[in-house]
């Protein structure tokens, strides 16, 4: 499975700093329209606003490596403004994608099976 997927949480949102959070993630989001191997970059809030998980497919590992590459310098500030970010990457990502982002120190899951 070449699929990378991603769940990324940003979970202590203050909420003076939600707007500017939002402001940041709707940046993110724009930078992600010419990206092919994009296939969803999804973002979700908690109903109090305080949790944010953004839900991402790439085709490859290539084409994670090109997002983080474009949102790199506004993933910073999300993570300063959503109080941290916890990740999960599923699938098996290349030893370029793993060095990319192992600084988020996310929690790995190879692909057991599945249609």
């Amino acid at each position: 499975m070449d699929q990378i997927q991603v769940s990324a949480v940003f979970a202590s949102i203050a909420p003076g700093d939600l707007a500017e959070f939002e402001q940041v993630a709707a940046a993110a989001l724009e930078l992600t329209t010419p990206e092919p191997g994009t296939l969803h970059y999804d973002w979700y809030f908690s109903a109090d606003a305080t949790t944010c998980e953004v839900r991402e497919t790439y085709a490859d590992s290539d084409a994670m490596l090109a997002h983080v590459g474009n949102v790199g310098e506004l993933l910073g500030r999300l993570v300063e403004l959503g109080g941290g970010l916890e990740g999960n990457v599923f699938g098996s990502p290349s030893a370029a994608l793993a060095e990319a982002i192992a600084a988020f120190d996310p929690t790995m899951y190879r692909h057991f099976q599945g249609k």
